[in-house]
C-alpha cells in the first residue's frame, strides 16, 4: 500500500511542478520524509493524508484508503505507541484516556444519530 500512495503522491506533486520540500513546506513535514512516502518507505499518517487531498484537491479514495483503512492504521500506530519502551508511563496514560474519551465521544455522536 505504501509504494502505491508514493507513487501517486508523486504524480500528483510532479502534475503540479512541485518540489518535495515546496510539499514538505505545505504540510509542515521535512523534504525526507516526502521523499520516504514517495518511495514507498514509510505511509503517510492520516492527518498528512488528508492535507495532500486538500492540496491537490482529491479525496481519500484518490489514494485508496477506505475508513476501515484509517481506524486500522490508527490502532496499529496507537499499538506501537502503547508497546514502546520509548513512551512514559504518563504519556501513555494520557493517551489512553484521550483514545477513551474519542471512543465515548463517537459513542454517543451514534446514539444521537438515530
Amino acid at each position: 500500500m505504501s509504494k502505491m500512495i508514493g507513487k501517486k503522491l508523486r504524480k500528483l506533486r510532479k502534475r503540479k511542478v512541485m518540489s518535495q520540500q515546496e510539499l514538505a513546506e505545505k504540510v509542515n513535514i521535512t523534504r525526507s520524509t516526502i521523499s520516504n512516502y514517495e518511495l514507498g518507505k514509510r505511509t503517510p499518517h492520516l492527518k498528512d493524508l488528508q492535507k495532500f487531498c486538500k492540496i491537490f484537491n482529491v479525496g481519500l479514495d484518490y489514494f485508496e484508503v477506505k475508513p476501515k483503512d484509517e481506524a486500522e492504521n490508527l490502532l496499529h500506530r496507537a499499538k506501537e505507541v502503547f508497546e514502546s519502551n520509548d513512551v512514559s508511563p504518563q504519556v501513555k496514560e494520557q493517551l489512553y484516556i484521550d483514545f477513551m474519551h474519542l471512543y465515548l465521544d463517537m459513542k454517543g455522536e451514534k446514539k444521537n444519530e438515530h
